[in-house]
């Protein structure tokens, strides 16, 4: 049976809940029970992992990926083949096809507007967005930002979250879409859903705020969140599909576009290393290659830290 993990959302230590004004505890109460009902009693398999919840993986036991690379490639006597899409499209840049329909539904608990500002901007391969207006719902709370050095410098803005709970929905002296002006950014969203197809997910919304550096702290947090939920329902293709897209690809592309324009010898990708000729000579090249011609710049976040 579903249990939601509570303490991944209420206890983490950059979100701060108006439980006093908002019924947080109740909230996550029902939406643990409807879980249940609407998605774990009817078969489909759940998965939380931080703040996220995988709610529903349309290609269930990877039958229906099977079942379409079966008739891409006109191989109808085994149509349940489960490791055809991987091993016989993936591994050999085919199409994507058989995942390009099949969907995997997020629910978010107790992430800020500037992660959902983020994700929204996936379009393509996005069929869902479900998020409360902001006219009528008011927010859980504030996360302070990854970045952030002084957290006391932040409480003002808690306290303006409640000032636009006190004007919208106690005193009710303004409409919520006018209080909502005076939000502060990181505000908390109330749940709120998204739907990806599986190939935006691993060519888009992974390589880009996972794979390749520089996403921001908090979004890498919660799209980290959302690959974990991946691979807890189907870990096998997923990190199939990781070795294919990962962050390593990254470090491939530099390592060979260096030696196409540096022409480097072994010695001297050695002496990069401190390494004698000899040593090198014994050395795995792989690595020595991903540590020096493939080893990425530090991104703008890094710099920062």
């Amino acid at each position: 049976m579903f249990e939601l993990d509570r303490s991944a959302i209420l206890e983490h230590p950059r979100l701060r809940f108006l439980t006093d004004l908002v019924p947080v505890h109740e909230h996550l109460d029902n939406i643990e029970k409807f879980i249940r009902i609407c998605f774990e009693e009817q078969g489909w398999r759940v998965a939380q992992a931080g703040r996220v919840v995988a709610l529903r993986a349309t290609d269930q036991d990877r039958l229906a990926s099977a079942f379409k690379a079966s008739l891409y490639l006109g191989k109808y006597n085994d149509m349940a083949n489960r490791d055809r899409f991987l091993r016989s499209m993936v591994a050999a840049g085919h199409s994507y096809e058989p995942i390009r329909g099949e969907t995997v539904l997020f629910l978010y608990l107790g992430v800020a507007k500037p992660v959902y500002d983020h994700l929204i901007t996936y379009t393509v391969g996005r069929p869902t967005r479900i998020a409360g207006g902001q006219r009528a719902n008011v927010p859980w709370g504030f996360e302070l930002p990854v970045e952030a050095r002084n957290p006391s410098e932040y409480d003002e803005e808690l306290e303006r979250i409640r000032e636009v709970i006190r004007l919208a929905k106690q005193e009710r002296t303004e409409q919520m879409q006018a209080a909502r002006a005076k939000l502060p950014v990181g505000y908390i969203m109330p749940p709120f859903l998204l739907e990806f197809s599986e190939e935006a997910l691993i060519k888009h919304v992974f390589r880009q705020r996972l794979f390749e550096r520089g996403a921001q702290g908090a979004t890498v947090e919660v799209v980290s969140d959302m690959l974990k939920a991946c691979l807890a329902i189907d870990e096998e293709k997923w990190n199939f599909l990781i070795d294919y897209h990962g962050p390593h690809v990254q470090q491939w592309q530099k390592a060979m576009r260096t030696l196409r324009k540096e022409r480097l010898s072994l010695r001297q990708l050695a002496e990069m290393e401190n390494l004698s000729p000899e040593e090198a000579l014994d050395a795995c090249l792989y690595d020595l290659l991903m540590a020096t011609v493939g080893k990425l710049p530090p991104s703008m976040w890094d710099k920062m830290r």
